[in-house]
């Protein structure tokens, strides 16, 4: 593949494409902010007897770190905001610290986490997100602490939806009016919203074409205010 394919969706602000983001990724063009939600690979495990639910494919997809990496890393894109398994926060940290990026734990709290399991043990209520910056990388949260309290997402059909909410706050932090923003795993497109309402450009990949279609109609609806 020499060029981008025809995009799923396309509006002034938003391209959204349906592919395999390892062949996707040297073909687009400079983003200043990559900003994504990659697989997890943990929520169809075993459960030693505790309830689980099963989330399909959604976050469970198999895909080497280092080969993403290498393709994010080479978009000229100055922050990025990596959300991982716990399993994974120290592979990204390091390949983001060789990448000369200057880098920070952040931590989204749920204010409203399930409570499936919670006779058992403590409540899920963490997820963790690797942040790196470039030199020249746009950063507007002065003094700022990087512990995110915000609820669950619902309404949006996709098991693993972050809210739209927090990824606003990655935005306006890391980004500036105009900017373009990059999701190689966009899922139900809230990466793509959230640059969209804040006045931002976004690319976004999926690989699922149903998530596609999803997310193409959340960009339909418009700026929400």
């Amino acid at each position: 593949m020499t060029s981008l394919p025809t995009p799923y969706f396309e509006d002034e602000s938003v391209q959204i494409y349906h592919g395999d983001c390892r062949e996707l990724l040297p073909l687009i063009p400079k983003v200043d902010l990559v900003l994504t939600d990659p697989p997890y690979n943990e929520v169809n495990r075993k459960t030693q007897g505790l309830r689980s639910i099963d989330k399909g494919g959604a976050d469970s997809g198999s895909f080497d770190i280092d080969e993403i990496a290498a393709g994010l890393l080479n978009t000229e894109a100055h922050t990025f905001y990596i959300w991982a398994g716990t399993e994974q926060v120290s592979r990204w940290r390091e390949l983001l610290v060789d990448a000369k990026c200057s880098t920070r734990i952040c931590v989204w709290e749920k204010s409203n986490p399930s409570p499936m399991n919670g006779q058992y043990l403590w409540l899920s209520s963490l997820e963790l997100c690797v942040y790196g910056k470039r030199n020249g990388g746009t950063f507007n949260g002065f003094c700022d602490s990087p512990i995110w309290r915000y609820p669950v997402q619902s309404g949006i059909d996709h098991p693993t939806v972050k809210p739209v909410d927090l990824f606003k706050k990655c935005v306006l932090s890391s980004s500036n009016a105009g900017d373009t923003i990059l999701d190689p795993f966009m899922g139900s497109g809230t990466t793509l919203r959230a640059a969209k309402d804040l006045g931002r450009k976004a690319i976004g990949i999926e690989i699922e074409e149903r998530y596609c279609e999803i997310a193409a109609k959340r960009m339909s609806q418009g700026v929400l205010l």
